[in-house]
């Protein structure tokens, strides 16, 4: 026998008995409903477990189950004022959304603002970096104003010149 139809149909009997009884009522003992739908008393205690977490029964252990006190539960939230609280979707979002997705197999992203691990030249990185942490001015604080690196009159080569100072 399938354990799923046999839980289905015991909540189904439960929902409509706690439905006709009145709240407070006692309903059938687990012995008693897995005799009625021949479903083992694992699957009948299941489904009053379910039925207790949405509230429609109270199982009170060596009591028995009974039927909880229906509040009056609107049929549908109105959820209508968040619309209105948080406003329509700001420009630009779907293409932030785009940006956002992951990309197909074989592609290569190139909006995180990092190289893919493939083309990262990780060999020559390396190299200099290891150069670089050889030079102890690498190890010394700079100047509170800035370095001039690039520009005219600069002591880089014309070809490094860039620009302002950084």
């Amino acid at each position: 026998m399938n354990d799923d139809n046999a839980a289905a149909r015991v909540i189904q009997d439960l929902r409509a008995a706690a439905d006709a009884a009145a709240p407070g009522s006692r309903l059938p003992t687990v012995r008693e409903l897995s005799a009625r739908h021949q479903a083992s008393p694992v699957t009948v205690t299941r489904a009053i477990r379910t039925l207790t977490a949405e509230g429609v029964l109270d199982a009170q252990p060596g009591r028995g189950t009974f039927v909880t006190h229906r509040r009056h539960l609107v049929d549908k939230e109105d959820l209508s004022w968040q619309s209105i609280a948080l406003g329509a979707r700001p420009p630009g979002e779907d293409a932030m959304q785009a940006l956002l997705a992951m990309p197909r197999p074989g592609m290569i992203p190139l909006s995180s603002g990092y190289l893919d691990a493939d083309l990262q030249p990780v060999a020559a990185l390396g190299a200099a970096l290891s150069r670089a942490a050889r030079q102890p001015a690498s190890w010394q604080r700079g100047p509170v104003e800035g370095v001039r690196t690039c520009g005219p009159g600069s002591p880089a080569p014309p070809a490094a010149r860039c620009g302002p100072r950084t």
